[in-house]
């Protein structure tokens, strides 16, 4: 196989690439700044996140793969563009890409992101579900008939999937994840403490204080905001209890997708998974207690690895020495000719 083997997790907040034999190379936010008249690229990734809130008009910050997908195709498209050039640089021949989707998306969506994939540099493409690529980023065997459950929290959608053999037994995604949170504390702020907060600063509450469960000690921040009532800056104080408060529905929408992935999936797995535990994933696993949330809903205990950011786009990199077993699952790469575009 000529050109780079790029693992590539395309997720609604971040995309992160994972290259052979040097492993993760890039983790930046999914937002690509455009001239407004032109289209033209100004800044792609960090560069253009830092300009968030202060861009002049004749800039616009789009943020194209929303709930992991592709709702803009020209410019999820250009923000691929710039980041595969990025990793590749000025190499002859064109990478080989596994990518992320969330589980449940329709094969009309595989093939739109397959083909701003391979429109973007790629000479050939396939696609895997975020929970697989997770397992497989974890070390989970393909050939043994064990069942695993992989509960994939991101910045627009959770995936939470039962795998066995290499394959998906049983999934759900739904799109709830860390930026629902974020809109979540801008209007509970809004509306109960007359604030208004950019984004930035809900994600900075939702992670410096915020939580899945109350801590034991009573904590709490001060803020820079907006009074609704005069339009003037000022600095005020959000307890950690608001902040949970805010978010606990969110949460529950978590937990309530893995109970209802548990209710289907056959015995034999669930004794597995009670056996080995759930492993929780994602950019939004980090949030405070919320493993010990999910195990106080289900009764089982949760496990988050050490690299838990990354699993998605190291399984990805996996895929390629599991070619063949993949292929058996219906996992095949295409090239622009093949998917005839």
């Amino acid at each position: 196989m000529v050109g780079l083997k790029i693992g590539l997790d395309i997720g609604t907040g971040y995309v992160t690439a994972a290259v052979e034999g040097k492993g993760v190379v890039l983790c930046e936010p999914a937002v690509v700044a455009l001239e407004r008249e032109t289209g033209k690229v100004l800044a792609a990734g960090k560069k253009a996140a830092e300009m968030t809130g202060r861009c002049p008009d004749a800039i616009k910050l789009v943020r194209p793969l929303l709930s992991g997908g592709v709702s803009e195709l020209e410019s999820s498209e250009k923000l691929l563009r710039a980041f595969l050039e990025k990793i590749c640089k000025n190499k002859i021949f064109k990478p080989n890409v596994v990518a992320t989707v969330p589980a449940g998306v329709t094969n009309l969506e595989k093939r739109n992101i397959l083909g701003c994939i391979l429109r973007a540099g790629a000479g050939r493409a396939t696609l895997i579900e975020e929970p697989l690529a997770a397992a497989l980023g974890i070390g989970v065997m393909l050939n043994k008939p064990y069942g695993t459950m992989i509960v994939d929290v991101g910045a627009g959608t959770t995936g939470v999937a039962v795998i066995t053999m290499g394959s998906i037994a049983v999934a759900k995604s739904v799109p709830v994840g860390g930026n629902d949170m974020d809109k979540i504390i801008k209007t509970y702020l809004k509306a109960n403490r007359g604030v208004a907060v950019g984004r930035l600063t809900a994600r900075e509450l939702k992670h410096i204080i915020g939580g899945a469960k109350m801590r034991d000690e009573t904590i709490a921040a001060i803020a820079r905001g907006k009074d609704m009532s005069d339009g003037m800056p000022l600095f005020f104080e959000v307890t950690a209890q608001e902040i949970n408060y805010a978010i606990r529905d969110c949460v529950d929408e978590i937990c309530n997708a893995i109970k209802s992935v548990l209710e289907v999936t056959p015995p034999e797995l669930v004794k597995d998974v009670t056996d080995d535990g759930i492993f929780l994933c994602g950019g939004m696993a980090d949030l405070y207690g919320l493993g010990e949330y999910i195990t106080e809903a289900t009764g089982i205990q949760v496990h988050i690895p050490g690299n838990h950011t990354n699993v998605a786009a190291l399984g990805c990199l996996r895929a390629f020495n599991e070619e063949n077993y993949l292929s058996q699952n219906g996992y095949h790469f295409v090239t622009l000719e093949t998917l005839n575009l």
